[in-house]
């Protein structure tokens, strides 16, 4: 199963992230389709607290489920790290990732920046999952909120003949600790957990 943004075989205000490649056997966890958010209501200071809240360098720990539906042990996670910085004058955000897979060495690049045209949160992926590299298309299909505590992006793809949806949330931030998680499924149906990741923070990055 592959997954747009974040890992090779994973937003952004500017966010870019790397396809994830599942194991064909991963269990998943089924979760309604994510409300409509609106980010109108976001406005340019909120762009100040989300760096504020993910600038860093941080380690990772990747999860998938076991077949029983359970986090993999703590052995069996994936190492990565995820760094996150700001462009001059602060007013980018990018995101850059790699994850040690199991199948293979993952890379993802993200990019997050406030539009003033439309008062709103946008983005575009970059990862190397394919052909796709940058993805234009994902600027036009990634929807973003960041609501003060927590980060979600929605992301529509196209997977063969289906219209799929990325649903991406972090929360639980706190100044050194990060949840991340992954849902995918068709837009309009329901959503299965793909994957969860923790994050700590090793070190503070330069203006």
């Amino acid at each position: 199963m592959k997954h747009p943004r974040r890992w090779t075989s994973t937003v952004a205000v500017a966010t870019v992230t790397a396809a994830i490649c599942l194991p064909s056997d991963a269990a998943v966890t089924e979760t309604a389709p994510p409300k409509a958010v609106s980010t109108g209501e976001v406005v340019a200071s909120d762009f100040a607290s989300l760096v504020k809240a993910l600038k860093g360098r941080w380690q990772t720990l990747v999860y998938y489920l076991d077949p029983q539906g359970s986090v993999s042990p703590q052995e069996a996670a994936d190492h990565g790290e995820q760094v996150w910085r700001t462009g001059p004058g602060g007013l980018t955000l990018m995101e850059e990732e790699h994850i040690a897979s199991r199948g293979g060495d993952q890379y993802v690049l993200a990019l997050h920046w406030w539009d003033r045209s439309t008062n709103a949160l946008k983005g575009m992926l970059c990862n190397n999952s394919g052909s796709g590299a940058c993805n234009v298309d994902s600027f036009y299909r990634t929807k973003l909120n960041w609501d003060g505590k927590r980060l979600t992006v929605d992301l529509v793809f196209p997977q063969g003949t289906k219209l799929m949806l990325w649903h991406e949330e972090f929360g639980d931030i706190t100044n050194n600790s990060f949840t991340q998680t992954g849902d995918m499924g068709e837009v309009g149906g329901m959503l299965k957990r793909v994957v969860t990741i923790h994050a700590r923070k090793v070190a503070e990055v330069p203006d």
